[in-house]
């Protein structure tokens, strides 16, 4: 799978970072190009609330160590733009792993779409197809855990983005659907694997073979989602959620998603010796010393990420 172009910017002071404006991905950021600064039209320290507009399709903010990436396709339809700007950003906020700008969570939210564009369908050979899945991928090879905060539609690449994201959460409106089959194609970011992962062969299968449309009720009965929440307190509740996860031991919490993510591709034994070795190597990271500390003082915890 090829690498996207790294994004490059100007960083700010560690101790600006609560006023740190959001970033706004478009086309050129796929090839490298610095993007642009768009500044809030709110001072609010929660700036990550939606007060700017700009005619790009994924903006990243930054809510202290939680990273939020906020999806807006054009349309409410994916194309290789859309995914490549969704792949900069989780690599940009995926580098952030140390240092007092550490991201600890990422908080993916705002329009998961409805499915490709026309001419993204149509671009289903030769070297096109891959890139149209590499973004997807670089979300989901992110080592810090990715919460999904998912209303409306969530159909085709939006459903493949929210299984990349770890833990789901959805409006009770929300629908979910793979249809792929009815235009004779497959789901080409890992649908057909992650889809099975997450809710099992059996139900896999019928979203992918038959096309089925499922509301947010039988998305989680099936566990494809954790939990729904009124609209109006989706995002708020995912950010708390995103938060809780920042507020726990970084390097544990890598580890842990790493753990459960290589497991499910080895034998019992092998995922067991595997969990041990990162257990072994928790011990000696400061973040464990202070996790015990915290503990016995009934304090706490200020963890570092060492």
């Amino acid at each position: 799978m090829p690498r996207l172009a790294p994004v490059t910017m100007t960083e700010r002071p560690p101790s600006s970072r609560s006023m740190e404006p959001p970033l706004s991905f478009a086309r050129s950021c796929a090839y490298g190009a610095a993007p642009s600064i768009v500044t809030p039209s709110s001072n609010s320290a929660r700036y990550a609330r939606r007060v700017w507009r700009t005619p790009v399709s994924v903006t990243l903010d930054f809510d202290g160590p939680v990273a939020i990436i906020t999806l807006a396709p054009e349309g409410g339809r994916h194309d290789r733009d859309s995914i490549e700007a969704l792949g900069d950003a989780a690599m940009y906020a995926g580098g952030r792993i140390d240092g007092p700008d550490a991201v600890r969570a990422i908080l993916v939210t705002g329009d998961f779409g409805a499915g490709w564009t026309d001419d993204a369908l149509q671009d289903g050979d030769g070297p096109g197809l891959d890139p149209l899945g590499a973004g997807i991928h670089a979300l989901a090879d992110v080592p810090q855990p990715v919460v999904g905060a998912i209303s409306g539609s969530c159909h085709g690449p939006g459903l493949e983005i929210a299984l990349a994201c770890d833990i789901r959460l959805a409006a009770p409106h929300a629908t979910f659907a793979q249809p792929e089959t009815a235009t004779g194609t497959l789901p080409r970011a890992g649908g057909t694997q992650r889809l099975s992962r997450a809710v099992g062969r059996a139900q896999a299968l019928r979203l992918l073979l038959v096309g089925d449309t499922i509301d947010a009720s039988e998305a989680r009965r099936i566990g494809l989602i954790s939990a729904t929440y009124p609209e109006a307190e989706l995002e708020d509740a995912a950010l708390a959620l995103a938060r809780r996860i920042a507020d726990r031991g970084p390097i544990a919490t890598r580890m842990g998603k790493e753990a459960v993510q290589r497991g499910a591709e080895m034998t019992l034994e092998q995922a067991l010796r595997y969990e041990t070795d990162l257990t072994i190597l928790l011990q000696s990271t400061a973040d464990r010393a202070e996790g015990v500390r915290a503990f016995a003082a009934k304090r706490p915890p200020h963890f570092t990420g060492r």
